[in-house]
C-alpha cells in the first residue's frame, strides 16, 4: 500500500483580539504570537 500526500484543511474557530490599545493589555505582544497561541487551541482537541 503507498503513501501519498493529501491536503489538510483547519475548519475550526478561534477568536483572539482585533485590535491593540496603546494602554491595552496586549500592545507588546506581537501579531503572530497572537496567531501561534490561537493555533495550538485549535489544533489542542486534535490527535497527532
Amino acid at each position: 500500500m503507498s503513501r501519498t500526500i493529501q491536503d489538510c484543511y483547519i475548519v475550526a474557530a478561534q477568536r483572539t483580539p482585533v485590535g491593540k490599545a496603546p494602554r491595552g493589555m496586549f500592545r507588546n505582544t506581537r501579531p503572530d504570537d497572537l496567531l501561534a497561541h490561537c493555533l495550538r487551541g485549535i489544533l489542542a482537541p486534535f490527535p497527532q
